[in-house]
């Protein structure tokens, strides 16, 4: 595990979020110089920014590779996390980039058997694997023999913490759920909301639901569920939503945080206004770094015993526009992300694990706990709106949030999500 503490958000970072929230894109574009001979081929590359250190990283890379390779007319596009998902099916239909962001599960296969990407050719896939790429990233990609995404990088999901605040309480990380309840009914009795879910975004609370229904149901159940083979109003689904109820009516969840999204959220817990947040390991990034080494990491608690400790592992990737107009640059600038040790340095900036093994990494705050969960993992899911049938996300983002908020009725939501379900499949197909 690696990473470069980042430091205290600047005056620079607080314009970079505000720009970025204003939905702005910005695009850059590395000419040759004057007494160069003009560029044969450009090279358009989308990608998002999350955060400043992403950002830089991503721009030093594509630095590096135009400094390389002066023959190539560069032109970059960042785009806020939220815009870019939402628009990624149309921006491959009517763009023309080479290169585009996008996330491993459901969500790359139906952009694959819509035609709108291109798979990666033998040389380059021969390049991965001599270049030690985990073979699992390599073949999370893999879809009806191809491989669709250049991985970039990996991150596993679980409750942050403070450990100071559990050392003054004599408080452990529970790894059952009766541990679990104990642990939130101690931290509530020490004056401390035992969790939070900024929501706002949708995404936060889906990681609730993913949890509570592989901890429940199993990961073959979980991805039926998603792919929308199993109705939402099933018994096991509607369990999910009662053992969610019922940590939100015993008011384990503050509620001020509900409608924030998560950056809004940490301070909460940085001040031990809550004792956990449910979150990917990226989140290491945006901690400051005068409290990075108090922050903890555990794994979410067991529910069934004899249920495997099935993980989010959630895998970004690099892939190919069917329209893109410039497969040799493309795939020059692959070769150049395999071999130039570039991947541990966007890693580094976003707190994540490099899809590429080897080479030197630096500690990141949420390592050791990252490396535990991973260990002990059975099976890996990518995350909800990665994982489900587009159609679904946005139902199930709106049903999550009306869920949270007083009196917590399932029924609304499980109705919202169903009708999405029948609207993409024949209810006569269900088994």
């Amino acid at each position: 595990m690696h990473a470069v503490p980042t430091k205290p958000v600047s005056r620079l970072y607080a314009r970079a979020r505000h720009w970025l929230a204003a939905g702005l894109v910005f695009a850059a574009a590395w000419l040759p110089a004057a007494s160069a001979p003009a560029a044969a081929e450009q090279l358009v590359i989308d990608y998002v920014i999350s955060n400043t250190p992403q950002r830089s990283a991503w721009i030093r890379t594509i630095s590096q590779f135009a400094a390389a390779n002066p023959d190539i007319q560069i032109i970059h596009n960042g785009f806020p996390q939220e815009q870019y998902k939402r628009d990624f099916a149309a921006r491959l239909r009517t763009g023309r980039a080479d290169l585009a962001f996008w996330y491993a599960g459901q969500r790359l296969r139906d952009a694959a058997e819509d035609k709108l990407l291109a798979p990666l050719d033998a040389e380059t896939v021969a390049l991965l694997k001599k270049k030690k790429f985990h073979p699992a990233t390599i073949e999370g990609t893999r879809i009806d023999g191809e491989v669709y995404g250049f991985p970039l990088y990996y991150y596993v999901w679980g409750l942050v913490y403070r450990k100071s605040l559990f050392a003054r309480l004599d408080l452990r990380p529970p790894a059952t759920w009766s541990e679990f309840l104990q642990l939130c009914e101690r931290l509530k009795a020490a004056g401390v909301t035992p969790l939070a879910v900024g929501a706002k975004s949708g995404w936060p609370a889906a990681g609730w639901f993913d949890y509570l229904d592989l901890r429940i149901n199993g990961i073959d159940f979980h991805r039926k569920l998603l792919r929308g083979d199993v109705r939402f109003t099933d018994v096991r689904v509607r369990q999910v939503f009662d053992v969610w109820g019922e940590l939100l009516r015993k008011g384990y969840f503050l509620e001020a945080t509900m409608d924030q999204e998560m950056d809004r959220v940490l301070p909460y817990l940085y001040r031990n206004h809550v004792g956990m947040t449910l979150i990917g390991s990226f989140i290491a990034a945006r901690f400051p770094e005068a409290i990075a080494a108090d922050m903890g990491f555990f794994a979410f608690p067991n529910y069934t015993p004899a249920m495997p400790a099935y993980e989010e592992a959630p895998l970004d990737v690099l892939v190919l526009p069917a329209a893109g107009l410039n497969p040799g640059a493309r795939n020059r600038f692959l070769a150049f992300l395999a071999e130039s040790g570039s991947l541990r340095h966007i890693a580094e900036a976003d707190q994540t694990i490099p899809a590429q093994s080897g080479g030197n990494l630096s500690p990141m705050p949420l390592g050791e706990g990252s490396s535990a969960i991973l260990a002990a993992a059975a099976g890996l899911t990518y995350f909800f709106d990665r994982d489900a049938r587009a159609e679904l996300v946005a139902p199930a983002f709106e049903g999550m949030r009306q869920f949270l908020k007083a009196p917590h009725d399932a029924e609304q939501a499980l109705q919202l999500l169903e009708k999405a379900r029948l609207r993409i499949k024949a209810p006569d197909s269900l088994p």
